[in-house]
């Protein structure tokens, strides 16, 4: 039997559009490590969603899991629109490392990113691989 999936209603508000709805309802107990690393993932996503770049770049710091270093990535890129360079080559560096290039939630950033760059090539490249219903 499969456990429940405790994320659910979070995850059903974010792809809904319901950002603020997931942020409020986002207080869920007794997560596993990788669940309460997923459930911050789309809180903050949710807050970028918001517009609230600023405050994603601020809580997240240098010592945060890998998905939530590519969230904020995200932000900073969504920020500073005049420093994207040096945001897409940090986003790249992580892809060519063996060791976190193959996380999830790095490569769906990434697609963002190449997709708001308009390089659909390189976007497909890093989520055709698939793994999660958003790749």
């Amino acid at each position: 039997a499969a456990a429940p999936d405790h994320l659910f209603h979070l995850r059903n508000n974010f792809y809904l559009g319901s950002f603020q709805a997931a942020i409020n309802n986002s207080d869920l107990p007794n997560l596993s490590p990788d669940d309460a690393v997923e459930r911050d993932c789309l809180v903050y996503r949710s807050y970028i969603a918001l517009g609230s770049y600023q405050l994603v770049i601020n809580e997240i710091d240098s010592a945060a899991a890998t998905p939530l270093q590519a969230v904020k990535l995200l932000a900073l890129y969504l920020s500073n629109p005049h420093d994207k360079e040096s945001t897409i080559a940090s986003l790249k560096v992580w892809l060519a490392d063996p060791a976190i290039g193959s996380n999830a939630v790095l490569r769906l950033i990434a697609g963002i990113v190449f997709m708001h760059e308009e390089d659909y090539i390189e976007a497909l490249k890093h989520t055709n691989a698939g793994g999660t219903m958003e790749l």
